[in-house]
C-alpha cells in the first residue's frame, strides 16, 4: 500500500481503486468525492496552478524528487523531466541568471531542479553537481586534461600538468586542454612525468646539407671541437659542416681531418662525409652502415696503389723538387657531415658525441 499526503485536504489516504476513483474526481474538477469507506473531505476550494507537486501530485510545492529518470506511465522521462501522474513533465524553467523561485531549487541547463535531484546519474544532487547535463563531471572527480572543470571546483586542468597526462597513451604535458609535447620535445620514457626528451640540436637546425651548421674552421696545428646530439626525432638527419684549414708547409704536412664518433650509446648512431660541395659524393659511398670513424689525411708518405702519395715529407712550393717526395700542397677544403640513427636502433633520448679535429692525429 503507498501513502499520498494531500496536503489541501489534510487526509491520508490508502492507495486504492476508491482512492484512484478520488483523483479521478480531483483531476476533473470536483472538490470532493465519496466512496464506501472513502470518507467525507471538505470542500478545499479552486485550486492554485503553481506547478506540480513534489509527489507526483498537483499542488503549489512543485516536481517531486523521488521520481527523476525512473519509470513513468511505461517510459523513463528524460533527463531535466520529472514523472507527474503517469506523465513526464519539464521541470520549470529558469533565466539566464539562474535563479528559481521556488526554495531548494537550482538552476540547471536552464531548469529549475530540486536540489536534492542527481540529473545526471553520477552520485552528487543538482545543489553540488557543477553540470548535471554529464555524469563525468562531480566533486571529488579525478581532474583531467580537457580544458574542463573535472571536479566542480571553479578551474580547470588545475595540477602539475605533467601529472594530468600520466594516463594519456602519447604521455606529454596538459596545455590548452589537450595531451602532447611542445615542438622539439618528446615523451619517450613513460616513467617520468612529462616531455624529457629535447632535440638536439633544435629541430629547425641542420636540416639539409644546404643548412648545415656551421662550426667554423679546423686549422692543421692540433685544432679540435666536439659536437652532441640525439638527432630527434628518430627519422631526422642532422648536417654540420666545417672548414678543414690546411696551413701552409715546408717540410712535413700535419693535415689530418678527423671525425670520431667518442659516445654512441647502444651502437645507435652513424654518419657519412662529403668534402668540396654539397653536390658532391659521399667519402666512401653512401652505403649503410655508415661511419664511427672517418680521416682524410695528407700527413703520411706511403704507396697505395703502386702510387707514392702523401706529403709528409713534402718540399715547399717554389722550392726545388725532392725526388719521391711531393710538393707541400694547400688541401683547405669544407667537409659535410651527415648524422642519422641507424636504421633498427632503440629509439631513446641517448646523446652522440663527435670529435671533429685536424692535426691531432697522426696517420700510422
Amino acid at each position: 500500500m503507498r501513502e499520498l499526503f494531500h496536503g489541501r485536504l489534510g487526509l491520508t489516504l490508502r492507495w486504492s481503486s476508491r482512492a484512484a476513483l478520488l483523483m479521478t474526481c480531483l483531476a476533473a474538477g470536483c472538490a470532493s468525492g465519496s466512496g464506501d469507506d472513502a470518507g467525507t473531505t471538505r470542500d478545499a476550494g479552486p485550486r492554485r496552478d503553481a506547478g506540480p507537486r513534489r509527489d507526483g501530485g498537483d499542488d503549489d510545492a512543485g516536481p517531486g524528487t523521488g521520481d527523476a529518470g525512473e519509470p513513468c506511465g511505461g517510459v523513463v522521462c528524460d533527463a531535466f523531466q520529472y514523472c507527474d501522474d503517469g506523465t513526464c513533465r519539464d521541470y520549470p524553467a529558469c533565466r539566464g541568471d539562474g535563479t528559481c523561485d521556488r526554495p531548494g531549487d537550482v538552476c540547471h541547463n536552464r531548469r529549475c531542479v530540486p536540489g536534492d535531484v542527481d540529473v545526471d546519474g553520477d552520485g552528487s544532487p543538482a545543489s553540488m553537481d557543477c553540470d548535471e547535463t554529464n555524469p563525468d563531471v562531480f566533486p571529488g572527480q579525478t581532474e583531467e586534461c580537457n580544458g574542463e572543470d573535472d571536479d566542480c571546483d571553479m578551474m580547470a586542468d588545475e595540477g602539475d600538468p605533467a601529472t594530468l597526462c600520466e594516463s594519456y597513451p602519447g604521455g606529454g604535458i596538459c596545455s590548452g586542454g589537450n595531451c602532447g609535447c611542445p615542438a622539439g620535445t618528446f615523451d619517450l620514457d613513460r616513467t617520468v612525468a612529462g616531455c624529457e626528451c629535447v632535440a638536439m640540436p633544435a629541430i629547425d637546425q641542420g636540416l639539409s646539407c644546404a643548412d648545415a651548421i656551421d662550426l667554423g674552421n679546423l686549422t692543421d696545428d692540433g685544432s679540435m671541437m666536439v659536437v652532441r646530439g640525439n638527432v630527434m626525432p628518430d627519422d631526422r638527419e642532422v648536417w654540420y659542416r666545417f672548414r678543414a684549414v690546411d696551413q701552409a708547409d715546408t717540410s712535413c704536412d700535419n693535415f689530418h681531418v678527423r671525425a670520431l664518433m667518442t659516445a654512441n650509446p647502444d651502437d645507435t648512431f652513424e654518419f657519412h662525409v662529403m668534402r668540396g660541395a654539397c653536390d658532391g659524393t659521399f667519402e666512401c659511398g653512401d652505403a649503410s652502415p655508415g661511419f664511427t670513424d672517418f680521416s682524410w689525411a695528407t700527413d703520411f708518405r706511403q704507396s697505395i696503389s703502386g702510387t707514392l702519395t702523401g706529403q709528409c715529407p713534402c718540399y715547399a712550393a717554389g722550392a726545388a723538387p725532392v725526388n719521391d717526395v711531393s710538393q707541400c700542397e694547400n688541401d683547405s677544403a669544407p667537409f659535410f657531415l651527415r648524422v642519422r640513427r641507424r636504421q633498427g636502433s632503440m629509439l631513446n633520448c641517448a646523446e652522440y658525441a663527435i670529435e671533429l679535429s685536424n692535426g691531432l692525429y697522426d696517420t700510422p
